[in-house]
C-alpha cells in the first residue's frame, strides 16, 4: 500500500518542522491542526508519495534529524523546510511520486483567514537582514535556471521588472500549476544554495 512521507511547517512555529508519515494526506493536516496546541493551521511543505515501507523511510529520516530534534518520541525537529526537503527530494528520483498540496488545507473560512493574516504580520523580510547587495542574483527554488535580480532592499528585478519577491513567486508557482492563496517569497528565492528565509532564520538564531 502506498504511503505519503510529508514535511509540515507551521507560522506559529517557524524555527520548526514536523517530518512524518500518512496514508491520507489532507486529513492527516486537518487532524493535527485540529488536536495539536498550537493556534494555526498546519502547511505541507513537501509530500512525496512512496510505495517502498514508509515507516522505514520514515525512521531513516528521523535517524538523520536526531540532533535536531525537539523532543524524544515527537516528530518535530529545528530545521528549515528547505532542509528537510532536500533529503526527502531522494525518493522522487528513486521512483516517488511528488503530492504536495497546491492549496492550503483548512476546514473554515476562519483558520484560512487566520493562517493569512499570521503570514502578513511576521515582520517583513528586506535584504539588509541577510547581507545582500543590489545587484546580486537569485535563482527560484524549484527552478534554478528562473533567475531575478535584487535591486535594493526589498524589491528584485525579475523578467525586466521591478517587483517584490513575494509576487515574482506567487508568478511562477502560478504558472507551475499552484493554486496557494499566498505565498512567502524569501522561501522561494535563493542565494548560494540557501533559500533566503533560511538564511534568515541562520542570522536571526
Amino acid at each position: 500500500m502506498s504511503n505519503i512521507v510529508y514535511i509540515l511547517i507551521n507560522e506559529s512555529m517557524p524555527e520548526m518542522v514536523k517530518i512524518g508519515i500518512t496514508d491520507n494526506l489532507k486529513e492527516r493536516i486537518k487532524h493535527l491542526s485540529r488536536h495539536t496546541s498550537v493556534p494555526l493551521p498546519f502547511e505541507c511543505f513537501y509530500a512525496v508519495k512512496v510505495e517502498e515501507d514508509a515507516k522505514k523511510i520514515e525512521k531513516k529520516i528521523h535517524e538523520g534529524f536526531d540532533q535536531q530534534r525537539v523532543r524524544r518520541e515527537r516528530e518535530f525537529f529545528y530545521t528549515s523546510p528547505e532542509q528537510a526537503k532536500s533529503i526527502l527530494e531522494i525518493l522522487e528520483i528513486m521512483g516517488g511520486t511528488n503530492v504536495t498540496p497546491k492549496e492550503d488545507i483548512v476546514e473554515t473560512p476562519q483558520e484560512k483567514q487566520a493562517l493569512e493574516n499570521a503570514r502578513k504580520k511576521r515582520v517583513k523580510f528586506n535584504f539588509e537582514m541577510i547581507n545582500i547587495q543590489p545587484g546580486t542574483q537569485l535563482e527560484f527554488y524549484k527552478d534554478k535556471t528562473i533567475t531575478c535580480e535584487v535591486v535594493d532592499q526589498t524589491k528584485v528585478r525579475f523578467r525586466d521588472k521591478v517587483t517584490s519577491l513575494t509576487n515574482s513567486a506567487d508568478i511562477i508557482l502560478r504558472e507551475m500549476g499552484y493554486d496557494w492563496s499566498s505565498v512567502h517569497g524569501p522561501r522561494w528565492w535563493t542565494y548560494q544554495g540557501k533559500s533566503l528565509s533560511e538564511l534568515r532564520n541562520e542570522k536571526e538564531t
